[in-house]
């Protein structure tokens, strides 16, 4: 199951195509996280028409069947997930950076996904442990050549017209495989490294490390040319 803010970056589009055409794992579903879910839930039917949709929370019914959560958004359905004791034995979510991290030509101490609703990662990261945590430190250095954006766009419906759409509003910024990276990490590809540790976010969203609370697995390193060969690979998969 992926849950998605799809209709920001990009990269939450390949995320779910990646999944889609894998053999080695089949997509039970997706839901839609953050502002207008049920737009994002059109643009996820549009995209894979068949596959079962959510706008907004999936009810726990949904996850009886499912292995593997993975995260591509904020982290506030996961979080309602956890409080209704439903999460599956493993859960991959994309978020956070330890430190800062410079992305796309800007200093980042705040990640996107934790920092649009903090009190969710906060208390999801309080309360359940052996999460797969993938943040930006790890996934900043996932550049999409301009030869891999071609051919993803030459094969993902849409996924033009959302990269022109990004760019008009964000200017000429590189295109970042953080979602299929974490994808990938959830359906068992050996791309990542990870450590043992205990995190906690701060009111403001700012991801530290911590002595206390469950520990988590945090991604420490990508291996980013196996990352972009996957994710070509699984692009054009029929």
């Amino acid at each position: 199951w992926i849950d998605t803010d799809i209709g920001d970056d990009p990269d939450d589009t390949v995320a779910l195509w990646c999944a889609h055409k894998s053999d080695d794992a089949e997509l039970v579903g997706v839901s839609t996280v953050d502002g207008d879910v049920a737009a994002r839930a059109d643009i996820v039917r549009s995209l894979l028409p068949g596959v079962d949709v959510v706008a907004g929370a999936p009810p726990p019914e949904k996850l009886a069947t499912v292995d593997v959560l993975v995260g591509i958004g904020p982290w506030t359905n996961v979080a309602t997930l956890a409080d209704a004791g439903v999460l599956p034995r493993r859960v991959v979510l994309m978020g956070g950076v330890l430190g800062r991290v410079q992305h796309r030509d800007q200093w980042h101490q705040i990640e996107h996904n934790i920092g649009r609703d903090p009190a969710s990662a906060a208390r999801l990261l309080a309360t359940v442990g052996e999460m797969i945590v993938l943040p930006l430190n790890a996934t900043a250095r996932l550049h999409v050549h301009e030869r891999d954006e071609e051919l993803l766009v030459g094969t993902i419906p849409f996924l033009g017209a959302q990269l022109r759409s990004w760019r008009e509003l964000h200017g000429s910024v590189p295109f970042v495989l953080h979602d299929p990276a974490a994808v990938l990490i959830g359906i068992g590809e050996n791309v990542e490294r990870t450590e043992s540790k205990r995190l906690q976010v701060e009111p403001d969203g700012t991801l530290r490390a911590s002595i206390t609370g469950p520990v988590q697995q945090l991604v420490a390193h990508v291996d980013v040319s196996a990352t972009r060969s996957r994710v070509r690979e699984l692009a054009q998969q029929g």
